[in-house]
């Protein structure tokens, strides 16, 4: 029987930058002058696992929920390696990291029969916000169906399913955030929890763990945005939005990602206005 989970803020692990799990020196590779920032997130909740990055150990026992990082490394092609218990090989994958970019490297479960391990990628948006305002990202990296995501008791965005995101800009403030299935205000998969967005931060949220074996829970870490904050938009493309698959096909294919669908719920007030920039994509997956 599925168990359904209620957390309170106060049992969600809020990681600051300077409470990660930092790679030492002796094993860091040495971060060229045009590298980028990765942070790994071990999304296996309730098993310890051993993390190499290029073969090299940054985390010999890393428990669930863990951020390893900021780890420095140099422009191009990597690899990451997690060795979990219940898992007969090592789960690898490899990642690009681009030149002034942060980089998010999550090993979490599938949504399938199995709970097999699997890493996700995910480029933050690190660019300047408005005054007063943050920038937010929610992440289904859980071991449950298609979900919708509810902010102040709205469905801000549908049918989010296991690996894929939806980052926004909103007013610095405190909101309710809560995962449900897909067309359903209930039971609940995580939350609902008071979510609080700092102006000119960053706040990124991973659902992980499973619901069926009680492990359901989240990694909250916040990173400061770059530069000073842009003008506020002058309008809100809006348009009539569809499922995740069309969003996804739609960020691909513009620059900055944007979703109308997105837009249009914003417009409507479910967070009041202040939209600053929406997307959703599929974050691509490659392991064995």
């Amino acid at each position: 029987m599925r168990k359904n989970l209620r957390l309170s803020a106060a049992a969600i692990a809020v990681t600051s930058v300077a409470g990660c799990l930092v790679l030492p020196a002796a094993a860091a590779a040495p971060a060229a002058a045009q590298g980028g920032t990765v942070y790994v997130l071990q999304g296996l909740t309730g098993v310890d696992a051993a993390v190499r990055v290029d073969g090299r150990t940054v985390a010999a026992k890393a428990a669930g929920k863990a951020v390893i990082g900021p780890l420095q490394l140099a422009a191009g092609k990597h690899e990451v390696a997690v060795d979990a218990p219940g898992t007969a090989d090592d789960t690898k994958a490899s990642f690009t990291v681009t030149s002034g970019r942060s980089l998010d490297v999550v090993v979490h479960r599938r949504n399938d029969a199995k709970r097999s391990p699997t890493v996700t990628t995910s480029v933050n948006n690190l660019a300047p916000v408005a005054s007063g305002t943050g920038r937010v990202t929610v992440a289904h990296d859980a071991v449950v169906g298609p979900a919708d995501v509810r902010v102040d008791g709205k469905t801000l965005f549908a049918n989010i399913g296991n690996g894929e995101e939806l980052t926004l800009g909103v007013p610095a403030a405190t909101y309710s955030v809560q995962i449900v299935p897909v067309g359903k205000t209930g039971p609940t998969v995580l939350g609902p929890v008071d979510l609080p967005v700092a102006a000119g931060k960053l706040t990124r949220v991973f659902a992980v763990g499973d619901v069926a074996d009680g492990t359901m829970d989240a990694i909250v870490q916040v990173l400061p945005l770059t530069g000073a904050a842009a003008a506020p938009p002058v309008k809100v493309d809006s348009g009539t939005g569809g499922q995740a698959q069309a969003l996804i096909r739609q960020s691909q294919q513009t620059s900055t990602g944007e979703s109308s669908a997105a837009a249009t719920l914003l417009a409507v007030g479910v967070l009041g206005g202040g939209l600053l920039a929406s997307r959703r994509k599929l974050r691509h997956t490659r392991s064995s």
